[in-house]
């Protein structure tokens, strides 16, 4: 199987450390990017689980959610 990007969120531009990526890689075989961290051979659900994480961090770095917990 060709690897195929399947989404590219938050594209800032060359050199922008919050762009969050998942590219298919094989039969449940994924890869996803956030920034200079790359998670490779990821299930289905180990990736879905790692885009989401990667998601809500850049909200959060981004002032667009409140990562607090209840009692902060």
């Amino acid at each position: 199987m060709k690897k195929t990007v399947c989404i590219h969120l938050f594209d800032n531009g060359p050199g922008a450390a919050s762009g969050v990526k998942v590219e298919q890689t094989g039969i449940d075989r994924f890869t996803v990017t956030y920034g200079l961290q790359v998670r490779k051979g990821l299930s289905y659900c180990d990736a879905a689980r790692e885009f989401g994480e990667c998601v809500f961090h850049a909200l959060a770095c981004d002032g667009k959610l409140d990562n607090r917990e209840k009692g902060e």
